[in-house]
């Protein structure tokens, strides 16, 4: 029965210094590498070791993530393009207010999955079959379970890959998570793909 530890990186700069997400390449602050440090010694408390596959996005805010997890379950961490966050196309670097000024305009107010928010980027069905492409490659190549450490959107549409929605679906529904977040994918007896948890940040309390 699979399983797979979904894992939203920790704090990043870009979370405090007013620039956006997306393709935005920025680090950890001192917070994010303390949140990964508790997470890293939750999973170690709580999986054996060389039981799970260690994967990560190449951007630096998830790939430190993983670094620190790696170090505490001794697992090499395999770094995979495709589970990176949104491609923001021109928007990435930039401050959040540059970003309101310059997305494409959307009418209305509802999610349109073809929308692309900024020139040279992703619009959300693009994203959405980059991530489920990328999750059906990484599962078929291993037979252990995983821990994916992702971004806020990236984990997401990776719930709903696993929940099997067509992308029209992602119009009625969003899984949202928080920073150093352990969310798990799993598998029951009868083959059915079920959320088991989302969003636990109980290993972060000493830092609140």
């Amino acid at each position: 029965m699979k399983k797979i530890i979904i894992i939203q990186h920790c704090q990043s700069e870009h979370h405090i210094n007013n620039m956006s997400g997306g393709w935005t390449d920025t680090p950890l602050t001192d917070l994010g590498r303390k949140q990964a440090e508790l997470l890293g010694m939750r999973l170690k408390k709580e999986l054996e070791e060389n039981e799970y596959v260690l994967y990560s996005s190449d951007l630096m805010r998830a790939n430190q993530t993983a670094d620190i997890i790696g170090k505490h379950l001794s697992s090499k961490v395999i770094v995979e393009r495709g589970l990176r966050e949104i491609n923001t196309g021109i928007a990435a670097g930039k401050t959040k207010e540059w970003c309101s000024e310059n997305r494409n305009p959307l009418k209305g107010n509802k999610f349109y999955i073809d929308y692309q928010e900024f020139e040279d980027g992703e619009t959300w069905r693009e994203f959405y079959s980059r991530l489920c492409d990328c999750m059906e490659r990484i599962c078929a190549s291993e037979e252990k379970d995983l821990i994916i450490v992702t971004h806020g959107c990236a984990l997401s549409y990776i719930v709903a890959w696993w929940m099997k929605f067509e992308p029209e679906m992602l119009a009625k529904a969003y899984f949202s998570a928080s920073p150093g977040s352990i969310s798990i994918l799993q598998e029951n007896i009868f083959g059915q793909n079920f959320l088991r948890l989302l969003n636990d940040t109980s290993h972060l309390a000493e830092l609140k």
